[in-house]
């Protein structure tokens, strides 16, 4: 296997996709590990509009997050190209080529973790860090994973879809309020609302169709835990973390965009104080989950706990990636420092490329 510094890392970021400025954070982190670990990094960055450019380390090296700021990708005159080239992997920025080893996308949602990214890579020769085109594009969508899920007997609560064009409100109520209106592709709860009578269910959706084009309408639970589980590894050697808990404090109705990265909104706990049989089974069916979708290098799969029923959320093929987020407390507290995770993770691309 290369050595680390003969190692070239591109550092993909930011894109199109609503969850732009968390990527940026998340970049942020896996940045400063690599460059611990002795990596030679390449940052780029996708703007908002799309567009490829180099970013220097030290501006991604600041990136930080407010209710007043956002981190964003800037256009510069930095262009990035990848090449084609199966034989010769690598990119160019303003014509000038320059070899890559292994690309590690941290962009949420779409065109990261909807399989786009990686379907390029796959194209191009380049060995990426993560689950491939297949995985990626089954998980991103709520719809398809809670259906395959479902048929491999693991409970995922109950749900309907809408379709942008024609909201359908329904004559007859499928479940209970609250209902949950999520976009069918992306994370971070951009574009969730809560409904807890019908009257509110056509505005929710209006929300939801500014980030998807489909949604996914969840039944809620009884006053439930949420839960989650970090997965390392692929095929046979596949390693899972203690469970943790998100506990959303008082004032908020649910772990909504603002909890999470603006307002400290929630405790993270780990690990969860669960029976060690129930945190088993949780910890089991996360590793079913991301076995049964074909998800490779790493994921963090999402459970409520009503009572003793446990309900499959969703899986995160790219989770929030920084190393005070939920995944890496998880792996922490198995006593793997958020370092190893990102050199496990480069390494586990080599090999499997």
């Amino acid at each position: 296997m290369p050595s680390r510094i003969d190692t070239h890392v591109a550092l993909v970021f930011g894109g199109r996709s609503p969850e732009h400025s968390i990527s940026c954070l998340s970049a942020n982190s896996v940045l400063a590990a690599l460059q611990e670990l002795g990596y030679s990094v390449t940052c780029i960055g996708i703007t908002p509009l799309g567009v490829w450019v180099r970013v220097p380390s030290e501006e991604v090296a600041a990136y930080q997050i407010s209710s007043e700021f956002r981190p964003e990708v800037r256009c510069s005159d930095q262009l990035v190209r990848v090449v084609m080239d199966p034989g010769a992997p690598g990119i160019e920025i303003n014509g000038q080529f320059s070899p890559i080893s292994i690309l590690f996308p941290v962009i949420h949602g779409v065109d990261g973790e909807d399989g786009a990214i990686q379907g390029l890579c796959q194209i191009a020769g380049i060995p990426v860090v993560g689950s491939g085109v297949r995985a990626s594009a089954i998980s991103a969508n709520k719809l398809t994973t809670k259906e395959l899920v479902r048929a491999a007997g693991i409970d995922a609560g109950e749900w309907f879809a809408q379709y942008s064009g024609a909201i359908s409100v329904p004559s007859m109520k499928p479940f209970p309020f609250p209902w949950f209106v999520k976009p069918v592709s992306g994370g971070s709860s951009i574009g969730i609302s809560k409904v807890d009578e019908i009257d509110s269910f056509e505005t929710a959706c209006v929300v939801g169709f500014r980030t998807s084009s489909e949604l996914i309408i969840e039944a809620g639970l009884n006053r439930p835990r949420e839960l989650e589980v970090g997965i390392l590894g692929e095929n046979s050697h596949v390693q899972v973390s203690p469970v943790g808990e998100v506990k959303v404090k008082d004032h908020f109705e649910f772990y909504d965009f603002e909890a999470k990265y603006i307002s400290d909104g929630a405790e993270l706990i780990v690990p969860a104080q669960l029976p060690d049989e129930i945190a088993g089974q949780i910890q089991q069916l996360a590793v079913r989950v991301f076995t049964l979708l074909g998800c490779q290098g790493y994921a963090r799969v999402d459970f409520f706990l009503e009572g003793d029923r446990i309900v499959f959320n969703e899986i995160n093929t790219i989770p929030g990636f920084t190393s005070i987020s939920m995944f890496a407390k998880m792996w922490l507290e198995s006593g793997l420092r958020f370092p190893q995770i990102v050199d496990q993770l480069v390494r586990s691309a080599q090999t499997s490329s």
